[in-house]
């Protein structure tokens, strides 16, 4: 709201005409991005500029210089791979429940003896810290 506020205040106001002095590399640099960035003119353009480097030089006190780009392209890296986590989180749970039922009816366990088992187990990863290799389940079940 602050910020429509403002820019309405900056369309009733009366612009200041100045003049600048820049290489002409940096204007044809202004004249390239000012279409790509949708302005009505190269004074738009440069004013735009002048408001993201002044957010920039002074970024603990206003963070509007940040494009709105970065800010929706990073929240969809990071949700493409919240995504790409659980799809495999999902894989690994299938395979570990194929894995449970073989173990299962080949074995015959009590329901007693699975949850002593379980309670042992859950013992021995926080002991290693979640960091179990079959070398260790060996190790263990043969001690």
């Amino acid at each position: 709201m602050k910020k429509q506020t403002e820019q309405k205040q900056e369309q009733t106001e009366k612009k200041e005409r100045f003049s600048v002095y820049i290489y002409p590399k940096t204007m044809e640099l202004a004249r390239k991005w000012c279409a790509e960035d949708n302005c009505a003119s190269t004074s738009e353009f440069i004013e735009k500029a002048i408001s993201f480097y002044s957010g920039y030089v002074s970024s603990g006190q206003n963070t509007d210089f940040f494009p709105r780009a970065v800010i929706s392209t990073l929240k969809a890296i990071v949700r493409e791979s919240e995504e790409r986590q659980y799809s495999q989180l999902y894989r690994v749970a299938v395979e570990l429940s194929v894995l449970m039922n073989v173990l299962a009816a080949s074995n015959g366990f009590a329901g007693k003896d699975v949850r002593a088992l379980r309670e042992s187990c859950e013992e021995e990863v926080k002991r290693l810290n979640g960091t179990l290799r079959v070398e260790d389940a060996v190790r263990w079940q043969n001690s």
